[in-house]
This record gives structure tokens, sequence and C-alpha cells, in this order.
């Protein structure tokens, strides 16, 4: 009769276990113990103990013999890193990693608050596919999702189907999925809600109602081109009076981002940082708000905060800028980055070529410059024929 191979042992509790040596000199004990069979209702006998753990044996013998075996330290770390690559194509901890490593075409990390906006669209609309694997998100499914979601809101839906295909767009290069299951037309995030930059007559009512704490603010909107993050963070000392001429230091924001508190940083682009010059006829306007308004000090905000906050809230502006918005009858389509839009628009007609307007504005693409509407040194010139503020003429708005 041939030697057993391997060792077979039987325990206190009546079960039998099986191990060997492996090719590898370590001895291996099988995963399980083995226990007779109870007998069958006729009192034949099942298979023993010893029997099942023989088989086992001469199983894992032949393997060996193959050259299929693979040690059990092997096989369960190779299950391990299975589970963990599994784990790691889940869409949500995948997504966490895309937002942590995501740079900019400049190979820059995410803004804070576009990092925040992410975070902010994962955790509500894109919750729905934490869990799923990579592969199963199909386009029905990213169909049957957009459809609800856009529900409660087009222009979030769209946002939240851009952020995803962006996603799998790296899943996709990445080898993970075979396409990308988002349609591109579900990323559209125009809701038909038109805005607008405010007409002249418009601009005035919102100056005159706005009140005059924020009225410079609007002007800096308007006739600047700042937006909201960069003119709250201005300091005295970012303002320049000289011959009657109002320059503007523009090279840093202030973002409030949630859970996180106020970051400032430098403005949006490169092309940000950038000196403004105001109209002429705005200077006496920017005299009234630094003497009325803002401190001593070069570091001195030129819009202090109200309570214990760091800068001027949104919250702060909100609450005046709807009021001049309700005065103005244009509430629902004119927002406050719309006074860019007019500033671009403005500037242009008065003459300023594209490059002119998106130094101007600080954009860093004609794309964007084009939505509004070094450079060679003609701002002041062109922003003097700018169209001033009128006396106001206030809107009555009748009920929607």
């Amino acid at each position: 009769m041939a030697k057993q191979w391997g060792a077979i042992r039987k325990l206190p509790s009546g079960r039998v276990q099986a191990s060997y040596v492996g090719p590898d000199s370590v001895r291996y004990t099988a995963p399980h113990t083995f226990s007779d069979d109870p007998p069958s209702p006729a009192g034949v006998k099942g298979r023993t103990g010893r029997a099942k753990a023989e088989a086992w044996l001469r199983a894992v013998r032949s393997d060996i013999e193959r050259g299929a075996w693979v040690s059990p330290t092997q096989a369960a770390e190779a299950a391990q890193d299975e589970e963990k690559r599994a784990a790691a194509e889940r869409f949500g901890l995948y997504a966490a990693t895309w937002i942590a490593q995501r740079k900019s075409n400049k190979g820059v990390p995410l803004r804070p608050k576009t990092r925040a906006e992410y975070e902010r669209q994962l955790a509500a609309g894109l919750s729905t596919f934490a869990n799923d694997r990579l592969t199963a998100i199909t386009p029905a499914r990213v169909r049957a999702w957009h459809d609800e979601r856009t529900k409660r809101g087009a222009t979030q839906a769209g946002a939240e189907a851009r952020l995803l295909r962006a996603i799998l767009n790296t899943a996709l290069v990445d080898g993970i999925i075979p396409t990308n299951p988002v349609p591109p037309n579900l990323t559209r995030t125009s809701t038909g809600k038109a805005h607008r930059p405010p007409t002249a007559e418009e601009l005035a009512v919102l100056l005159e109602e706005v009140g005059p704490f924020c009225r410079l603010g609007v002007l800096l909107g308007a006739y600047g081109g700042l937006r909201l993050s960069e003119w709250r963070a201005l300091r005295r000392k970012d303002v320049q009076i000289a011959s009657g001429r109002t320059l503007i230091s523009v090279d840093r924001q202030a973002l409030f981002i949630p859970k996180t508190g106020w970051v400032v940083g430098a403005p949006k682009s490169e092309e940000g940082v950038r000196v403004v010059p105001l109209p002429l006829g705005l200077t006496p306007d920017v005299e009234t708000h630094l003497r009325e308004f803002v401190g001593p000090f070069p570091d001195d905000l030129l819009f202090p905060p109200v309570g214990t906050s760091e800068f001027m809230h949104d919250r702060q502006f909100n609450k005046h800028w709807n009021r001049a918005r309700d005065a103005a009858g244009v509430r629902h389509v004119v927002r406050e980055h719309d006074l860019r839009a007019f500033a671009g628009t403005a500037l242009a007609q008065s003459g300023a070529t594209l490059r002119e307007t998106m130094s101007f504005l600080g954009h860093s693409t004609t794309t964007a410059a084009m939505a509004y509407q070094a450079t060679t040194g003609r701002e002041a010139e062109l922003v003097d024929r700018m169209p001033l503020p009128t006396a106001p003429r206030k809107v009555t708005k009748l009920h929607e």
C-alpha cells in the first residue's frame, strides 16, 4: 500500500485534521476539519472524516504535481488585494481619491471652493452610486438617476452629471470601464432661465437701493469687473487715488468654505492678479466710502464684516442686494455676478479689444471673456467711456 502523503490526525472533538508540507518547506493545515457523515435512513454509512481528509490531500498533491499549487499564504494575500481593489473600484472611494488627486490643466490642485463643491455633490446626488462598482454604473441607471435629480433642480442635476462623467472619464483611462456611461447631453446645466446684466437704468436703481455701505461693492462689480470674492477682500492699501483716478489692486480673494471657514488666496486665475482703473466719475464714491466705512490703517478692510466673521459674508451683502433687486424689478434675472457682464459689455462697447476685455476682467481664456462681451495701456481711457449711473427711476415689480 502506498504511503500516505501528508498528515492526518484525529482531534479530541472527534473531527479529523489534515496537513502537508508544501514545496516551500512550510507546513500548511487544511482550512477546515473533517467529520464523519451521519448514516442514511437506511443505515448505510457515509464517508468518514478520514476519507474526506485523504481526498483533500490528494487534491492538493495533484495541484503540486501539475504546477498549479499556490501557497495558502499567497492565496490569502491575493484575496486581500482583490478585496482592496474591489473596494477602490467602488464609486465612493474612487471619487474621493479622484478629488484628492485632481489637478487643473496647469497642474494646480483644486481650489478649496471647487473641492468643497465636488465633495458636496458626492454627498448629495452622487451618493446614489457610492457603494456601486464602477462597472455596475450603466447608461440606463445614469439616465434614471438624472431624471429623478432633475425633479429637484435641472441645474444641480446637470452639474452632478458633469462631475460624474469627469470621474468616470478617469476610470476609462485607468482601464476600469470600457466606455463612459454618462451621456454628454445630461451634463448641461442650463435651466432656460435667462440671466443678464442690468441695463443702465436698472443699475442706477440698484445703486440707489443697495445702501451706502454696499454701493461701492456694486460699483466695483459693474465698473471694475471685480468678483464679490475679490472686492470683499480689498484693503485700504489696495486703493490708490492719483490725479483724480482710482486704481484698485486685485491680488487676492476671500471665499467661505462650509466646514472649513474663510480661505484667502489668489484670484480665480493667474490673470486675476491685476490693477483696475475706475472711471474718473466714480472717485467721489470711493472717497466717500473710505471716509465713512474704512479704518485708517493700510490693512483695514474696505468692507468690514459684522459680528465675528473675518470678511463680509454673502448673507450680509445679499440682505441689501436682494432688497435692491426687488426695487429694480430684477430679482430673478440679474445676479451679482452679472455685474461683471455689465462691465465687460460696457468696456467692449467703449472700443476695447478682446484681449483688453480679458485683462480688465482677469480672464485667462477668450471663451470666458466672450461670455461678457496687456494690454495696450488704454484701460483708463476705455473705462472713462463707460456710461456712468444716472439718477434712478424706480421700477415697480408686478407679481410674477
